[in-house]
């Protein structure tokens, strides 16, 4: 049940070292791309260092290999294409070429944050937090270096120096959208709601097109119980940020909780669509499945939701749901025991368990279970009631 929560063959002989010289000359060309082996050196020295805007990516990244191909040692270009491996997911990439123009300009402040938000990719926190640090102590007066180390902050945890650096932040740029967001965020996951709030309304008024800020003040409004407006602000986050797959996930949740079972179908579908990585948003769609009727679907949807984390026993609690309403009744009550052999006090297995137990014709065993899901949560059989089971 739903959680309250990557040879040719030569027929002819060849010398030795021709063959070996084809080979280098073939790995050349592959370590070299082919749009960069047609440019000119003018061209290729404009395409790395250009600053007008008007230079693609995959240009600056072919300039700049192109320079370094007849200077190596070219810090800037270095740090310009270890910049757009960054941009575009290649955080290894990234951190060889910056390490390179680091080892060759020492005091590149954008190279010491370039790697920080790549180290930070790779989940490196405290190579990250040195990197910004030290970016900090070339350039002090940057919001961003406080900002992004924040963000390393906040992942392990160290709540009050990542608050810290958010209020420098701000302090440094009272207009940057981006650290209240953050701060926001923080004191959302702290509890803090009110000024949480505050700082995500700020973070909205300086950037309205920022969709995750809309998506999580719908969360506050949402645990507040101003449910109108959380699904008016899930609704604008998902306009803005389509593929948000949380979002999606969450405002489902939402739906679910409203009874409003097939608009959170529509939402866990897209969720899983955008993003099939996570074990929560099938479960959560088992268990709408079944409610809806759709109990084949269902069980492949939990079955997968159990290859993905095995022995989950709300996945469990979920799949014994559907084979209740398939009246595979030895088999829920499997999967019921199973949960509870994991979470002895889930309410929601043990009022299935029982009105198992009761089709069974176990009236005793049926009576315990349920009475034991009352005591734990006595609204338990209300939870049920727009299921269709009894």
């Amino acid at each position: 049940m739903v959680s309250a929560q990557q040879t040719m063959k030569h027929n002819h002989k060849i010398d030795s070292r021709t063959c070996l010289c084809a080979i280098a000359a073939a790995l050349t060309l592959l370590m070299f791309p082919a749009a960069a082996q047609s440019l000119s050196p003018a061209q290729a020295r404009q395409w790395c260092f250009a600053n007008d805007g008007k230079v693609s990516e995959d240009q600056r990244m072919d300039g700049c290999t192109v320079v370094l191909k007849a200077n190596p040692a070219n810090a800037a270009a270095l740090a310009n294409r270890g910049e757009v491996y960054r941009r575009k997911g290649n955080s290894e990439r990234a951190i060889a070429d910056l390490n390179g123009a680091l080892d060759l300009d020492p005091d590149d402040v954008i190279s010491w944050y370039n790697r920080g938000i790549a180290y930070d990719d790779l989940g490196d926190r405290d190579h990250a937090i040195a990197d910004y640090t030290r970016a900090i102590q070339l350039e002090p007066d940057d919001a961003r270096y406080y900002n992004n180390r924040g963000n390393s902050r906040i992942a392990k945890h160290d709540y009050a120096h990542a608050m810290a650096d958010y209020d420098r932040a701000i302090k440094l740029d009272p207009k940057f959208a981006l650290a209240y967001f953050n701060r926001g965020t923080a004191l959302r996951e702290h509890r803090d709601a009110d000024r949480a709030l505050a700082d995500l309304d700020l973070s909205i008024e300086l950037d309205p097109n920022y969709g995750p800020a809309y998506g999580n003040r719908a969360r506050i409004f949402r645990d507040k119980g101003d449910r109108a407006r959380a699904l008016a602000d899930f609704g604008k986050s998902i306009q803005l940020s389509p593929n948000n797959d949380r979002d999606f996930y969450a405002r489902a949740n939402m739906y679910f909780d409203d009874h409003d079972y097939p608009r959170a179908l529509e939402d866990y579908d897209r969720a899983i669509k955008i993003n099939a990585s996570y074990a929560g948003v099938f479960n959560a769609r088992c268990m709408t499945r079944a409610i809806l009727g759709q109990l084949q679907d269902a069980l492949a949807d939990c079955e997968q939701s159990l290859r993905m984390r095995p022995g989950d026993p709300y996945t469990l609690d979920s799949r014994a749901f559907t084979h209740l309403k398939l009246g595979n009744l030895d088999a829920a009550i499997a999967d019921y025991d199973a949960a509870l052999s994991a979470k002895p006090e889930l309410d929601s297995a043990l009022y299935g368990r029982g009105l198992a137990k009761r089709r069974k014709g176990d009236a005793e065993g049926a009576e315990r279970d349920i009475a034991a899901a009352k005591a734990i949560n006595a609204g338990i059989p209300d939870t049920f009631a727009p299921y269709g089971v009894r």
